[in-house]
C-alpha cells in the first residue's frame, strides 16, 4: 500500500514533465505542421498550366572528340564523352499554343546554351540569336557537375524558326533522355520541377525542418549534459539524406533560386550522410573489435570526403568525377561494413531494440543496392539518364528514416521510464511511505547540507506523538496509521516553510527551524493549536496530543545538529512526563 501511494504522487514526476514540456511542444507543433503541409499538397498538386513536349521534334548533330560527326534524326544521340558536343535543332510544332513561352530542359553534367534561328533554311552565314548562355568556367569544371534544370525565354515568333540546344558534356555520361524537355508558359518552370511530386516536395521539406529542430534540441542537450545524445547523429542523418533527395530532384531551386546549389547539395549531402550514420552505428556497437574497425573506416572515409570537398571547392583542375568514383567505392565498402557491424557487433541482451535498427538498415541498404544497379544499367546499358525515377531511393530513405526514428523513440522512452523508476527508488529510500514525509536518512542528508552551508543559528524540535499504542491496540492499526498521517500533515504544514521536517521513526518526528528561537516556539504553538482542533472536532475517540522538546543553537552557543537533536529529545521527554502528570 505504501509503495502504491508513492507511485501515485504527482510531485515525483514534476521535474521530468517540465524538462519534457518544451521538446514535446515543439515536436507536436512540427508534427501538426507536417500533417497540414503534406495534406495540402496532396490535394493541391502544383503543375504548369500547359506543357508541350518537344522530344519528338528534335534532330541532333553530335560532334565527337576525334573531329567526327554523327546525325540522329530522332534526337536520341546515345553516348557523349567529355568535351563532345550535341547540336539539337527543335522544330516547334504548330500545335504549341503559347504566346509567352520558355524552353524547359533538365540535364546532367553539361554546359547548355540555347539559340533561336529565325531563318533556318537560308545559309548566308548569319548566326542564331542567343536565348540563354550558360556561365561556365573552364578552370572549374566541377561547377557544372550534377543535375541542373534550364529554362530559356522564347521570342514571340519561336514557332516560325528553330530552337537550338547546344550541349557540351563535361563528363563521360549520356544525355539522350530528353523526353522531359518541353515548352511551358513563361515563369512556370518551377512548377514543372514539382509537377507530380508535390507530396514528395512537402514531405521532404517538412522532414528537413523537423530534423533541424531535432538537431538543435539534441545539440543543446548534449552540451548541457556534456555527453553526446544518440539522437544527434540520427537527426543529422535524417536532415542530410532528405537534403540529398530534395536536391537530386532539383527542388532546392524552389527555395534558393540557384541551379548550382541543387547540384552541390546532391553531391555533398549524399556522401556526407554516411558519416553521421557511421557515427551512430559506432555508438550502439557492443563488440570492441567491430567498434575499432568501424572507427578506422569512419576516419578514412571522413578524411577522403573532406579532401575531395576541399579540392572540389578549390580552383585545382582535378577530375572530380574520378574522385567521386572513388567515393562511390569507399561509400559502398563503408555501408557494407556498417550493415555487417550492426549484426555482428551488437547484442540483443544489451540493446533490446537493436532488431528495429538491424532490419531497417538492411532493407534500406538492399533497396539502395537495387537502385544502384538500376542506375548503372540505365546509364550504361540503356543509355538513358537517371532522371527517370527515384522510386527505390524514396523507399530506402523512408525505411531507414522510420527505423531510426522508431529506434530513437524506443530507447528514449525506455531511458525516460528508467529515469522515473530511479527517481521513485530514491524517493522510497529517502521518504517515509506512510506519511509521505522525509525519513531519517533524508534528515541526515539535510543535516549534512546544513553543515556544508555553515548554518549555525537554528532550533531542533523533537516531537513525540502520544497515545499511538492505544490507537493501535484498542482501535486497530488503521486508526494508528490515520493518527500518524494526521500528525505528519500538521508538522509539514507548520515547519516546512522555515526549514525541514522528517519522521524520525515510530511515533517520533524531527523539525528544524532556521532562525531565531522565537520562530521555533511560534511554530510549536501553531502545531499544538492544530492538535487541539483535532480534539475539538472529535476526529479520534481518544485525546490527541504530542510532546515537544526544543533546543536552540546560535553563533555564541553553537551545537552540532545531532547533539541538538539529542538535547531536544531529552527536553521532550521531560515535557512528556509533565503532560502525563497533568501539568
Amino acid at each position: 500500500m505504501e509503495n502504491k501511494e508513492i507511485m501515485s504522487k504527482k510531485s515525483g514526476n514534476r521535474f521530468n514533465r517540465k524538462k519534457m514540456e518544451l521538446p514535446l511542444t515543439i515536436a507536436a507543433a512540427a508534427l501538426l505542421w507536417f500533417i497540414v503541409m503534406v495534406s495540402f499538397f496532396a490535394k493541391n498538386d502544383i503543375k504548369p498550366t500547359a506543357f508541350y513536349p518537344v522530344s519528338g521534334y528534335m534532330s541532333t548533330y553530335v560532334y565527337l572528340t576525334d573531329s567526327g560527326e554523327e546525325y540522329y534524326p530522332d534526337g536520341d544521340f546515345g553516348w557523349l564523352l567529355r568535351g563532345e558536343e550535341a547540336w539539337i535543332e527543335i522544330d516547334v510544332p504548330d500545335t504549341v499554343d503559347l504566346n509567352d513561352a520558355e524552353l524547359y530542359v533538365p540535364l546532367y553534367n553539361a554546359v547548355v546554351n540555347v539559340y533561336y534561328d529565325a531563318r533556318p533554311h537560308i545559309d548566308d552565314g548569319h548566326k542564331p540569336d542567343v536565348l540563354y548562355e550558360d556561365e561556365y568556367d573552364e578552370n572549374n569544371p566541377a561547377s557544372h557537375y550534377g543535375g541542373r534544370i534550364y529554362w530559356a525565354e522564347l521570342p514571340s515568333d519561336y514557332r516560325e524558326g528553330k530552337v537550338i540546344l547546344d550541349i557540351t558534356a563535361i563528363e563521360n555520361i549520356p544525355f539522350s533522355d530528353l523526353n522531359k524537355a518541353g515548352i511551358i508558359p513563361t515563369g512556370e518552370g518551377w512548377k514543372k520541377i514539382i509537377e507530380g511530386r508535390s507530396v514528395i516536395f512537402s514531405t521532404s521539406l517538412a522532414l528537413m525542418v523537423m530534423a533541424l529542430i531535432c538537431i538543435f534540441y539534441f545539440a543543446v542537450r548534449s552540451i548541457g549534459l556534456k555527453k553526446m545524445q544518440v539522437g544527434l547523429p540520427i537527426a543529422v542523418f535524417e536532415f542530410v539524406i532528405n537534403a540529398w533527395f530534395f536536391g537530386s530532384l532539383g527542388m532546392f531551386y524552389l527555395l534558393v533560386g540557384n541551379k548550382d546549389f541543387c547540384a552541390k547539395v546532391e553531391y555533398y549531402a549524399l556522401y556526407f550522410a554516411t558519416i553521421p550514420l557511421a557515427f551512430f552505428i559506432y555508438s550502439v556497437l557492443d563488440v570492441p573489435v567491430m567498434k575499432r574497425i568501424i572507427l578506422v573506416l569512419m576516419l578514412i572515409y571522413t578524411s577522403f570526403y573532406v579532401v575531395t570537398t576541399i579540392i572540389e571547392l578549390s580552383p585545382l583542375q582535378i577530375n572530380y568525377s574520378t574522385m567521386m568514383s572513388g567515393m562511390h567505392i569507399l561509400a559502398g565498402i563503408t555501408i557494407i561494413m556498417l550493415v555487417v557491424a550492426i549484426f555482428a557487433g551488437t547484442r540483443h541482451e544489451t540493446n533490446s531494440y537493436i532488431s528495429i535498427l538491424r532490419y531497417g538498415v538492411l532493407i534500406s541498404m538492399l533497396c539502395g543496392v537495387v537502385e544502384l544497379v538500376r542506375f548503372n544499367l540505365t546509364k550504361y546499358l540503356l543509355r538513358k539518364t537517371w532522371f527517370a525515377t527515384h522510386g527505390l531511393s524514396a523507399v530506402a530513405i523512408l525505411i531507414i528514416a522510420v527505423s531510426l526514428v522508431v529506434y530513437l523513440i524506443s530507447i528514449s522512452a525506455e531511458e525516460y521510464t528508467n529515469k522515473i523508476e530511479r527517481k521513485q527508488l530514491i524517493e522510497l529510500a529517502f521518504k517515509d511511505a506512510l506519511t509521505d514525509m522525509p525519513n531519517r536518512a533524508e534528515c541526515y542528508r539535510q543535516i549534512e547540507k546544513m553543515e556544508a552551508d555553515k548554518i549555525r543559528e537554528y532550533s531542533m524540535v523533537f516531537i513525540d506523538l502520544n497515545n499511538l499504542k492505544t490507537a493501535n491496540d484498542v482501535y486497530g492499526h488503521e486508526t494508528g496509521d490515520r493518527l500518524l498521517k494526521m500528525t505528519a500533515d500538521h508538522i509539514k504544514a507548520v515547519f516546512s516553510d522555515n526549514g525541514f521536517c522528517a519522521r524520525w521513526g515510530g511515533d517520533e518526528f524531527i523539525a528544524c527551524v532556521v532562525g531565531e528561537e522565537s520562530l521555533a516556539l511560534k511554530c510549536i504553538k501553531e502545531f499544538q493549536l492544530l492538535m487541539n482542533k483535532e480534539n475539538e472536532s472529535g476526529s479520534f475517540p481518544f485525546k490527541v496530543s504530542a510532546a515537544c522538546g526544543c533546543r536552540h543553537s546560535d553563533e555564541d552557543n553553537y551545537l552540532e545538529p545531532i547533539e541538538a537533536i539529542r538535547e531536544a529529545d531529552a527536553i521532550m521527554y521531560e515535557n512528556k512526563k509533565m503532560m502525563k502528570a497533568g501539568r
